[in-house]
Formats: structure tokens, sequence, C-alpha cells
């Protein structure tokens, strides 16, 4: 399974999470299974990985967010950006632009006109402060 396919599968369950309490692995797969979504190895160590960060991944996010409450923020964009949050700091064979690039496709399918953008914003400043850290 191609990787972006499993970004966007991770992206279904990472938002279902808001929903739905993942507590175990097993829970993650049972309901993958029920929703007849076939999860790859990537698809797993995203949305447990996120689960896992989700308190010090939607600090980090907040700190991006201009003008904006973490809040009023749709748990699409979220969502996306946890992940993509994720892939920068913790996956370390994910070059920052393919995540990039990746995050505003989804926002893209997923959200609409202003999603993109946005998502493109918030990455580009966790980054470039990220480059500057180096």
């Amino acid at each position: 399974m191609k990787r972006r396919v499993s970004r966007e599968i991770a992206f279904k369950l990472v938002f279902e999470s808001f929903f739905v309490d993942f507590k175990k692995k097993e829970e993650i797969e049972n309901f993958s299974e029920k929703q007849n979504v076939k999860l790859s190895e990537y698809s797993k160590k995203l949305v447990i990985g996120v689960i896992e960060k989700r308190e010090d991944l939607d600090k980090k996010i907040n700190l991006y967010l201009k003008n904006w409450e973490f809040e009023r923020i749709s748990k699409i964009i979220i969502s996306i950006l946890e992940i993509a949050f994720y892939e920068i700091i913790y996956v370390k064979d994910v070059d920052f632009p393919i995540a990039i690039n990746e995050a505003v496709e989804l926002a893209k399918k997923f959200f609409g006109n202003e999603g993109p953008s946005f998502v493109n914003g918030v990455l580009g400043s966790f980054v470039k402060d990220l480059k500057n850290l180096n």
C-alpha cells in the first residue's frame, strides 16, 4: 500500500478518534475491520503515534496558529495537522516537503477551499522554525 493511501486511512481513524476512544492497538484494528478498511503498518504507526502523542502534538500545533484559537479549528484540520506534525517530528524517513504536500492534499480532499492554505501556512512556519534550530 502506498504511503499516500496509508496517510488517508490514518487520517480517517485519527479523525474518528475524536469520537471513539481507542485505548489499544486491537481496538483500532477492530474498528477498521468493522468499517471495512485495510490498515497498513504505516497507517497503524501514524494512528497509534498520534493518539499516544496527541497532547504534545496539539501544544505544538497551537504555537503555530496565528490569530486562531485551537478549539475553533475544525477536527478535520486538526487531524491532518496532527499526522503531519507527527511525521515531521517522529518519522525519520519522511522529508518535510513530502509531509507538508501530503497534508495539503488531504485538506484539499476532505476540507475545501481555505483548508489547504491554512495547513500549508501552519506547517510552513513549523518547518521554518525547525530548520532554524538546526
